[in-house]
């Protein structure tokens, strides 16, 4: 293994930021916090720096809540972990974006796909109605909320929301989603 092959495809790639491991809430606020200030490092703009790190928490929170790969986490204040991949970085014409991916149960690959395909065909009014209307809205079954994460995402997001779905054995799928942010 050579880390420095790694290194230099993420250089080339626009990485800042890359991580893969057990994800608990208290990860989530490192890293969200860390990414924070490497982005007042790099003068990204207040605006830019407040979208990429709405998206970054909002990402890592789906981890822990919806990854099929999780555990109750050992140690104080963990909360629940599970594992998880989270990138940041630049494209090419200087955009942000955040990726993350995970482990999910197999059958609810498709309920995702078709509520991300609901969000890209959207324009910003109707994703501004639909977010209002969701923020009215009790939570959904599995009680984790009002189903707001994706529509954020998709209103802080300057190209539609992508995703993918790998299948990895008969119970479990890979999820991946990409947000690029101004």
């Amino acid at each position: 293994m050579s880390l420095f092959k790694y290194y230099r495809e993420m250089q080339k790639e626009g990485v800042i930021l890359y991580f893969n491991g057990p994800i608990s809430q208290m990860v989530v606020e490192s890293i969200a916090e860390l990414m924070r200030t490497k982005m007042r490092a790099e003068e990204a703009g207040m605006g830019a720096a407040q979208r990429v790190f709405a998206v970054l928490v909002e990402q890592m929170q789906n981890i822990v809540r919806y990854s099929s790969d999780r555990r109750a986490g050992s140690g104080e204040g963990l909360g629940e972990v599970a594992h998880g991949q989270v990138v940041v970085g630049r494209e090419k014409d200087g955009r942000f974006f955040v990726a993350c991916g995970n482990r999910i149960h197999a059958e609810d690959g498709g309920g995702l796909v078709e509520r991300i395909g609901r969000l890209q065909a959207m324009n910003r009014d109707e994703l501004k109605a639909h977010y209002k209307e969701r923020r009215k809205a009790s939570p959904g079954d599995s009680g984790k909320g009002a189903g707001l994460g994706f529509v954020e995402m998709a209103r802080k997001a300057v190209r539609p929301l992508s995703c993918d779905i790998v299948p990895m054995d008969g119970s479990t799928s890979f999820f991946s989603m990409k947000v690029v942010t101004q």
